[in-house]
């Protein structure tokens, strides 16, 4: 290595000499970057104060923000905006700490620079970008709360939060569901909770040669036995078609808007309706068709013994109703209701 040095060094000067000159300078080198430094030093450090300065600007403004929102009920709301704010004063403010600490460079000439990258990144989030303005639309527009039950698609459950990329909804049977704000903002969806009472409704079939009149007080009766039915709409018993040698009856009626009384009523009617049937003596249809090509048909005279006519007995006998637990609406996922301004952000259990 020394001779090649030796060899590219200019002729009449030793080794040596060359090693000598090739550290001064370096030396020369170094010293530049120390007077660089100190010569840029209050840039610096007039850079660094105006860093922190715009950092807590952002901070009071993202803060003020929010609290402003949230007062309003508006909390998913001005935690995006808060964070949206909070990044564009601190992307401000470093285009300032870049023009003091380099006093050549201009912001246009960042933005030039940046140019063609900006391109490929917004083709590269494009799908993040959607998410965040159907979100932020989402949350300006206010279709459903939190708490809200809603539907979307396949999806039904419980409003968690809006966040900027995705909708956190939790199912009836306790799982998280994350869609993205872009088929919440797309797509049709039914809030279940958006008003304080909701209708359910089933069908039973009569026999041509019941009294429709009869069945209808027999029903609204049954259904208005049901603790959690309202009375205020009334249920409606509403004879409405033929239909398999039947009529078929529509019986509805109202509850609260919650899922979970819903559920419970439609058991409840059922279970009520069935008893009053057989108490009034109203037969409900049953399916009788028997296919004789697959079932054979056995005759025998021999009566069946005892034993086994109990056991038949016991089975075919009604069971017992079992009374509905009350409904907690504290801990049932079925019965949240929405919940206006008494969550804060970051302080409710949701999975983030």
């Amino acid at each position: 290595m020394t001779a090649a040095f030796a060899q590219a060094a200019p002729a009449g000067r030793s080794t040596s000499e060359n090693i000598g000159t090739a550290f001064d300078m370096v030396r020369l080198k170094i010293d530049s970057w120390i007077a660089g430094f100190f010569y840029l030093l209050p840039n610096l450090i007039a850079a660094l104060i105006v860093g922190i300065l715009f950092l807590a600007l952002a901070y009071l403004t993202s803060l003020a923000l929010r609290h402003a929102l949230q007062r309003g009920g508006r909390h998913d709301l001005g935690h995006v905006l808060g964070h949206f704010v909070f990044w564009a004063v601190a992307f401000f403010g470093f285009l300032v700490v870049i023009t003091i600490i380099l006093p050549s460079m201009q912001p246009v000439d960042i933005f030039t620079s940046l140019g063609v990258g900006s391109v490929a990144l917004g083709f590269a989030f494009k799908d993040v970008l959607q998410n965040l303005l159907a979100g932020l639309l989402i949350l300006i527009r206010r279709p459903f709360h939190r708490g809200d039950q809603i539907t979307v698609g396949d999806i039904e459950g419980t409003v968690q939060a809006v966040e900027p990329r995705a909708t956190l909804v939790k199912t009836y049977n306790g799982r998280l569901v994350i869609i993205p704000n872009t088929d919440i903002y797309t797509r049709s969806v039914t809030v279940n909770t958006a008003y304080d009472i909701r209708r359910t409704e089933i069908v039973v079939p009569v026999g041509l040669e019941v009294d429709v009149e009869q069945a209808i007080d027999v029903f609204r009766g049954a259904v208005l036995s049901v603790e959690d039915v309202l009375e205020d709409p009334k249920p409606d018993v509403l004879p409405w078609e033929f239909k398999d040698n039947n009529v078929n009856i529509h019986v509805r009626w109202w509850t609260k808007s919650q899922r979970t009384f819903e559920v419970r009523t439609r058991a409840a009617v059922v279970a009520a309706i069935k008893r009053a049937s057989e108490d009034a003596g109203i037969a409900l249809p049953a399916d009788t068709k028997i296919s004789f090509a697959q079932t054979p048909l056995i005759v025998s005279d021999k009566p069946a013994p005892a034993k086994k006519r109990e056991k038949k007995a016991q089975r075919t006998a009604a069971p017992a109703e079992a009374p509905l637990s009350p409904v907690d609406e504290e801990r049932d996922p079925e019965a949240e209701r929405p919940k206006l301004g008494e969550l804060s952000e970051g302080a409710e259990n949701v999975p983030r």
